[in-house]
């Protein structure tokens, strides 16, 4: 009597989905710019002090501030995303300690 051994292999297919990206703002002279906080330790300090330097190099007409409880959550699902997406020209965002 012959042994079998059956190997299993524990992979999916890889669910690759495209997203159109849009184009880089090179300019931050008259824009507004978005802060999107993970609640990280420090990473509201790390993103004022960006801003700061930012404000120092550029004429921004203003920023906006969001804070999201981690970015687990896909955007759609996010209300503070789309809120914040929707009043900035451009958006940093801090996601480490």
């Amino acid at each position: 009597m012959a042994n079998t051994i059956e190997v299993l292999v524990p992979t999916a297919e890889a669910k690759i989905k495209k997203l159109s990206v849009n184009s880089r703002v090179h300019d931050l002279n008259g824009t507004v710019v978005g802060f999107l906080w993970n609640a990280k330790p420090n990473g509201d300090v790390l993103l004022q002090r960006i801003r700061d330097h930012l404000s120092q190099k550029y004429t921004l007409a203003g920023s906006k501030w969001a804070k999201v409880e981690g970015l687990h959550v896909l955007a759609e699902d996010a209300p503070e995303l789309n809120q914040l997406a929707a009043a900035v020209n451009t958006v940093v965002i801090a996601v480490g300690d």
